[in-house]
């Protein structure tokens, strides 16, 4: 048992992602007014709170993990970490840390958005859908929504329109980044039972729902301009980014493969990077102006 296997456990990679979230919601309901007490125990609350979802998940999922081949390496499939219930402590006492810096040091909002996220990705998604059925990651990505709401909640104690897009956006992002991932992966989720849509749908049904699914997240994020949330600034990175977006998609859907899946997957996140920071960018710049 070394520090770095309860380092994995905490998924910091997704957990950068989802702080930029949160960091997205703050500022874009903030402005310039960003108060640096609050924002950053917003930072920390939201590392806890996703790092204790992503322990739990590992608990819960290490039968999962240890006949797939992706994820055979974790702690938990390897006996790195024994009892596993170490890690379900770990992701326990990781939450709880959270939810007293959210509640006692920004406001009760923000420890319940970021206790919202936790439920649903652990009760909805990994406990309730994931191994059930094939809406799993369509409904459980709302997990990943939560965090702009904790964003808003902690700069003006309520929630904003402009998070409420951020959350929009996640949840319309999240089924076609890792529907690409599983279609790379299928064997691994059939092998392990899972009903994600890759592994139990014809090519032809995959394919279809994944291009779908990030040409909506592409034309929703440019409609957001409709609204009174956000501006010029934000327009052009969103057309920007979402050419791309839409570029890679139609490259997968012509040529259907591994290769052109795993090129979306990876671009999609940098995709969503790119538009959340022109969120905060344009928010920044309006009230300057």
């Amino acid at each position: 048992m070394a520090f770095s296997d309860y380092v994995q456990l905490m998924k910091l990679r997704i957990d950068a992602l989802l702080l930029l979230v949160a960091a997205a919601g703050y500022v874009a309901t903030s402005g310039i007014d960003v108060d640096p007490r609050r924002f950053g125990l917003l930072m920390v609350a939201g590392l806890l709170g996703a790092a204790g979802a992503s322990a739990t998940n590992h608990y819960l999922d290490r039968d999962l993990d240890s006949v797939m081949r992706r994820t055979q390496a974790r702690p938990l499939p390897q006996h790195r970490i024994d009892p596993p219930a170490h890690a379900l402590e770990f992701g326990i006492g990781l939450l709880a840390l959270s939810l007293i810096i959210a509640g006692f040091g920004i406001n009760v909002l923000t420890a319940a958005m970021i206790g919202l996220g936790f439920v649903v990705y652990i009760g909805v998604y990994t406990l309730g859908l994931k191994r059930a059925h094939v809406s799993n990651i369509v409904i459980g990505g709302f997990a990943g929504s939560c965090p702009a709401l904790a964003g808003s909640a902690a700069a003006t104690g309520s929630i904003s329109l402009q998070a409420v897009l951020i959350a929009l956006l996640v949840f319309l992002w999240t089924p076609g980044h890792f529907w690409a991932l599983a279609y790379r992966s299928r064997e691994d989720y059939r092998r392990a039972g899972l009903p994600m849509l890759p592994a139990v749908s014809d090519e032809r049904t995959s394919t279809r729902a994944i291009a779908l699914s990030s040409a909506i997240v592409a034309l929703a994020s440019i409609a957001f301009i409709f609204t009174s949330a956000f501006d010029a600034l934000y327009l052009g990175v969103a057309i920007v980014s979402g050419a791309a977006l839409l570029a890679l998609t139609a490259k997968f859907y012509i040529h259907p493969s591994p290769a052109n899946a795993w090129a979306g997957y990876k671009f999609s996140g940098v995709y969503l990077a790119l538009v959340l920071i022109g969120m905060m960018a344009d928010a920044i710049v309006r009230i300057r102006i």
